[in-house]
């Protein structure tokens, strides 16, 4: 799921890509931000929709993903997608598996803005001209009973060797 998100940081024209591992036992949580050519709420909404993007529809050579389900599928608890164009405002929409399941019609609707308490996450895009952060939280999946600062530390470590095989010609300026 991560790389699939420095992927699109890539084709958003990112220089810089930021991935951070936070630690803070079941309230931990993981974001990426790069400052890229962002989306405003439209290119967002469409980015947060599961499945927009059809397999057959051409596509820019500097497009890495196809399908539209990488970042959404692959990363679904809590996600929470946040950007801003230059010169534009931020824009937020988030998925949240815990209120679809509490939702008594059953959609799956997406959220705007941050989780409640997660809004201080999202400062570092203030500071960017353009450029998107997404936030995963409530890592059911990755902290689990008995998991420690350890594990997510390896984790980390994991997650940074494997890119580093997968974006070394980037890394390394070629």
């Amino acid at each position: 799921a991560l790389a699939d998100v420095v992927d699109n940081s890539i084709s958003a024209g990112a220089f810089e890509v930021r991935l951070r591992f936070d630690w803070d036992g079941f309230d931990s949580r993981i974001s990426i931000l790069d400052d890229g050519r962002g989306m405003n709420d439209p290119e967002l909404e469409a980015a947060m929709t599961l499945g927009t993007i059809n397999p057959l529809d051409k596509r820019a050579t500097t497009d890495l993903g196809r399908f539209g389900l990488g970042l959404k599928t692959a990363s679904f608890s809590s996600l929470t997608v946040a950007s801003k164009r230059e010169g534009h405002k931020i824009v937020c929409l988030r998925w949240d598996l815990d209120a679809i399941a509490s939702d008594p019609e059953g959609g799956w609707r997406m959220l705007e803005g941050p989780a409640t308490g997660s809004e201080r996450f999202l400062k570092p895009l203030v500071a960017l001209r353009s450029g998107t952060l997404v936030l995963w939280e409530k890592l059911d999946r990755v902290v689990t009973p008995g998991s420690n600062l350890s594990h997510f530390s390896e984790l980390a470590d994991d997650v940074e060797s494997r890119h580093a095989m997968i974006f070394h010609r980037l890394i390394e300026g070629s």
